[in-house]
């Protein structure tokens, strides 16, 4: 296991964002990297960083407050006001092109239910028949039961050219062709024309970690822009000169980056793109650090930071103050295991009880009934079993959750699922 936790301090200041536009752009290339002098022309005015405008990406639609990668989740976030929707593409048996972040569909759907026979229950066995018959909303919260696997094509019409897209060839080597699939559909849509939006989003932009499956995509949609998933780190400077020729960003994450090595990648004409971020303080650190794109599972709460406002219109006092992701010994050891605290930031005492909290793989922590925080007072919040007490409550769970080799974050929700707080942490 990792080294304890050591809490992301608040950031104090907020950065407010000036709003730029572009608009009627149009980007395209005949071979990757490589074009007719007026489209790497347009090629090159998209591509430059647009240091004045964060745009709002929203991960999976808004999985804080809707189940991911589902229409009710896409249309959260467009009431949120996103910039960009994201989404994770896969094939199905029958070839149909659908959204579903992992290789398997236990976590958020009911398969094992409806298909117990069919385990591992990777999202390739089953038709989009079979798909449409799961139930991918009730693991969330009992109000989304009987909400649907979506396919790109419903994604499509959910958004109806509201905003920008962006698209990940999800584990194409278990989709195989997922990536010329991709690129047909967009272009039977006529969303393959590379145009930029009013926000400076893209009309449509696919990235993936492979490169070969993007390069797949390029050949039959050669105007669409394409950007690299990196795994947090920003990339040397011979890796991101090669990406310069052919790609228009690359993905990190400002907890392990800084300005420089945004900077590195600017000097190069690259966008540089996060990964997720949640609180109000890694919100801050993307736009400090000069991220062109923040991508969040909060939408709202990306803007509210970007535009200077209150986090948390729901806020009530109640904080996440700190996480203890990794004790000594087992996560998930009776009475001393792995824990996030709350606080009462308030003179008044609130009743907490049926308030919940969720990382950002939405494993789910609850508190029982009876449970009212006194001022200034902590309520530690444990994943495993132990004695509950006044200032204690045991979820009971077999296995330990909490991240402890990078950081995650933490938000917590009071029982109507008004979103009260988020807190990250890192871990070194």
């Amino acid at each position: 296991m990792g080294q304890r936790s050591r809490a992301l301090g608040r950031v104090a200041a907020t950065v407010t964002l000036v709003t730029a536009s572009v608009a009627g752009v149009i980007v395209g290339t005949t071979a990757l990297g490589r074009g007719t002098p007026e489209a790497v022309e347009a090629t090159e005015a998209a591509r430059q960083p647009n240091r004045g405008h964060a745009i709002v990406t929203a991960h999976r639609g808004s999985p804080g407050l809707a189940p991911e990668e589902t229409v009710a989740s896409y249309r959260q976030a467009l009431s949120e006001g996103a910039d960009v929707l994201e989404g994770d593409v896969q094939l199905t048996a029958d070839g149909e092109l659908v959204l579903v972040h992992d290789d398997t569909l236990e976590r958020t759907t009911d398969v094992e239910t409806v298909f117990p026979e069919r385990a591992p229950w990777r999202v390739g066995q089953f038709t989009l028949a079979e798909l449409k018959r799961l139930d991918a909303g009730s693991w969330f919260h009992p109000r989304f039961a009987g909400e649907r696997v979506p396919t790109v094509a419903e994604l499509l019409r959910t958004n109806r050219g509201k905003v920008g897209l962006t698209l990940e060839l999800k584990a194409p080597e278990n989709s195989e062709g997922v990536a010329t699939k991709l690129a047909r559909e967009l272009k039977a849509a006529g969303l393959a024309d590379g145009a930029v939006l009013r926000s400076g989003a893209y009309r449509v932009m696919v990235h993936s970690r492979d490169e070969g499956a993007l390069k797949e995509f390029h050949r039959t949609a050669p105007k669409v822009q394409l950007a690299v998933l990196t795994g947090g780190r920003m990339l040397d400077d011979a890796e991101l000169d090669r990406l310069a020729d052919w790609t228009i960003g690359v993905f990190a994450h400002p907890r392990v980056t800084g300005a420089a090595d945004v900077e590195r990648a600017h000097s190069r004409g690259l966008r540089v793109i996060s990964d997720p971020v949640d609180s109000p303080s890694q919100i801050e650190m993307a736009s400090l650090q000069g991220y062109d794109w923040i991508v969040t599972n909060f939408p709202s709460t990306a803007r509210r930071v970007t535009e200077g406002k209150k986090p948390f219109p729901h806020a009530n006092g109640i904080v996440v103050d700190h996480v203890f992701p990794n004790p000594s010994g087992d996560d998930v050891q009776p009475e001393t295991g792995e824990h996030v605290t709350l606080r009462n930031a308030t003179r008044k005492p609130i009743d907490v009880s049926g308030y919940h909290l969720r990382d950002q793989a939405t494993n789910l922590l609850r508190i029982g009934e009876g449970y009212v925080l006194r001022p200034g007072s902590l309520l530690r919040v444990y994943v495993g079993p132990g004695t509950n007490t006044g200032d204690a409550y045991y979820n009971g769970l077999t296995t330990g959750f909490l991240n402890n080799t990078g950081g995650d974050t933490v938000s917590v929700y009071d029982p109507r699922h008004k979103l009260l707080d988020s807190f990250s942490y890192i871990v070194p």
